[in-house]
């Protein structure tokens, strides 16, 4: 097996950083943005605990996290992340004894965050390792006696993972479906994100938001013994977290939303919002995530008619519409985000500039003009300058570099 790749946090790259607006507000963005660069080290804060245990693209670094929910709410105060993805603010909100709520419009980042936000008591801890173990080993035996598919495997699945892979994988889930006890609802529904887990691990692909091919050679058994082992690491990861707990934490809500509405988020009830929203004709969950939503039998219907921002539909605009397209979805979010703020509340969004064709789109810029036809007042920027790496868009940033934002907004 190859190394595998470490991946970055959103603001764990380093590098000057710029400031506008009130200097209050903008230093303590930039003390924010500010995290030490040790990837690959034990002690590195963006695997710590259940931030580890599974790969989500442009995840925020739990130090900007944790340091922006302890700076913008008060303990016993409420944190919404409108984008949680896997759930990073609300973990650290939890951690830092602030309430919280998190949404999404991804199926996987909601079962995500909802895993990693509760504790496991130490009979659901057994039982979920104890299905494990037995999934393994139903599995080896299924690829001793060369059994067949359980199922008929999708030609896209055929050319994604090598034979014998796909058929462990296949055994797996098929294990995973015959826990049909309600006392193994809590197990089951773990291995699944367990199963998800692996799936880039284990393919021919060299990350989820590449397309490149990585061939892998993996051993006969390899697929099934590395379920046991993130199984074991995710029982793990959630007692580190557990420990770190406040004795009596404060509750925790993760909803399947979209943004533009928060509608299971209640009018006026938020002290503070901690997020960073996808980025214009930059990534596609839909496409990153389509093997685990199929696999795990999610419905992603909404994601694929909502997610805002989205390459597949970005990268087909007229720059023109691509950017008025933009400032139209983010007005939403803003109007959305404003009624479910209090009066004076903060609104901190990590967000980076993107671009369609030749016309780059400064998200500091887009969000402002966002945000004038709304009760949301910009109030301070902190920006890193970043490479800009796709090459079909590289004249955009042949003068001004690309940038990264935490932006801070106010309810008025």
């Amino acid at each position: 097996m190859s190394t595998p790749r470490i991946r970055r946090a959103l603001t764990h790259v380093g590098g000057k950083i710029e400031t506008g607006g009130d200097r209050k507000a903008a230093a303590l963005l930039a003390a924010a943005l500010d995290v030490p660069s040790n990837e690959g080290d034990d002690s590195d804060p963006a695997r710590a605990h259940v931030h580890g245990f599974h790969a989500y693209p442009a995840r925020m670094h739990p130090l900007t996290a944790r340091r922006l929910v302890e700076q913008l709410a008060a303990p016993g105060q409420r944190v919404l992340d409108p984008f949680c993805g896997s759930g990073t603010v609300i973990v650290e909100a939890r951690l830092a004894g602030r309430a919280s709520a998190g949404t999404d419009l991804n199926p996987l980042a909601i079962k995500l965050a909802r895993r990693k936000i509760t504790p496991l008591g130490p009979e659901e801890a057994e039982r979920i390792l104890a299905a494990s173990q037995t999934i393994r080993q139903k599995a080896d035996e299924r690829r001793i006696a060369r059994a067949g598919a359980t199922r008929r495997l999708a030609d896209r699945d055929v050319a994604l993972f090598p034979p014998h892979v796909l058929l462990e994988l296949d055994s797996l889930r098929a294990g995973i479906e015959e826990l049909t006890d309600p006392a193994d609802a809590v197990a089951k529904d773990a291995l699944y994100l367990v199963l998800s887990s692996l799936f880039i691990k284990v393919s021919q692909k060299k990350s989820d938001t590449s397309e490149d091919a990585a061939p892998r050679r993996i051993a006969a058994g390899y697929t099934a013994k590395l379920f046991f082992r993130k199984t074991e690491e995710l029982v793990a990861r959630l007692g580190e977290y557990a420990k770190q707990l406040p004795a009596s934490p404060l509750p925790a809500r993760v909803e399947l939303d979209d943004a533009t509405k928060l509608a299971t988020v209640e009018t006026a009830s938020i002290d503070a919002i901690v997020t960073s929203p996808p980025y214009a004709n930059t990534y596609d969950y839909l496409a990153h995530h389509t093997v685990r939503l199929r696999w795990l039998g999610l419905d992603d219907r909404r994601l694929e008619r909502g997610e805002l921002g989205a390459k597949r539909r970005y990268a087909k605009m007229h720059p023109d519409a691509a950017e008025e397209a933009w400032i139209a979805e983010l007005t939403a979010f803003l109007r959305a985000a404003a009624r479910v703020m209090k009066a004076g509340a903060p609104l901190v969004m990590l967000i980076g500039d993107s671009a369609v064709g030749s016309r780059a789109l400064r998200a500091d810029q887009l969000v402002a003009r966002a945000a004038e036809s709304t009760k949301l007042v910009p109030l301070a920027r902190a920006t890193q300058r970043r490479p800009h790496f796709h090459g079909p868009t590289a004249r955009a940033f042949s003068e001004i570099p690309r940038g990264e934002h935490a932006l801070m907004l106010q309810r008025s």
